[in-house]
C-alpha cells in the first residue's frame, strides 16, 4: 500500500518509444517531478499504481503502442480511471477515436511540448 509521501511525489507517465520526444520531454520536465515511460499498461505492475501519476501524456503515433486507443478505454472503462491523459499527434480520424474512448485533450506534438511547463504548473499541487 503506498504511503502519503508516494502519494504526493510528483510524477507523470509518458506513453512513448521515440527517443526525441523523450528528450524533449525531459528538458521541460522541473526539477523534483519524475517521469515513467512506458509503451503499454503491462508495465504497470497494478492499476492503481497508474494513479499515483498526476497525469499521461500519449503519443498517439508511437508505432509501439498497439492500440492507443484502446489504451485509453482500458484506462478509463477498465480500470475507470480518471488521469488526465493529453495526446500527441495522430491523425484526425485517430484523435476522433481517442476523444470517444475519453482522452482528454489533443495537440500537435510541438504544441504539446510547449504546453508541459503549464501542465507541470497546474499539476504540482
Amino acid at each position: 500500500m503506498p504511503s502519503i509521501d508516494d502519494r504526493m511525489r510528483k510524477r507523470f507517465i509518458l506513453m512513448n518509444s521515440d527517443l526525441a520526444l523523450r528528450q524533449a520531454v525531459e528538458s521541460s520536465t522541473p526539477e523534483k517531478w519524475e517521469m515513467t515511460e512506458a509503451t503499454d499498461l503491462d508495465a504497470f505492475d497494478e492499476w492503481q499504481e497508474i494513479l499515483l501519476h498526476r497525469f499521461m501524456l500519449l503519443n498517439l503515433e508511437d508505432p509501439q503502442i498497439s492500440d492507443p486507443v484502446e489504451l485509453i478505454d482500458m484506462i478509463r472503462r477498465e480500470h475507470q480511471l480518471n488521469i488526465p491523459i493529453f495526446c500527441l499527434g495522430g491523425s484526425r480520424e485517430l484523435r476522433d477515436q481517442a476523444r470517444s474512448a475519453r482522452a482528454d485533450r489533443f495537440f500537435d506534438r510541438e504544441e504539446g511540448l510547449q504546453r508541459l511547463p503549464e501542465f507541470f504548473q497546474q499539476f504540482a499541487w
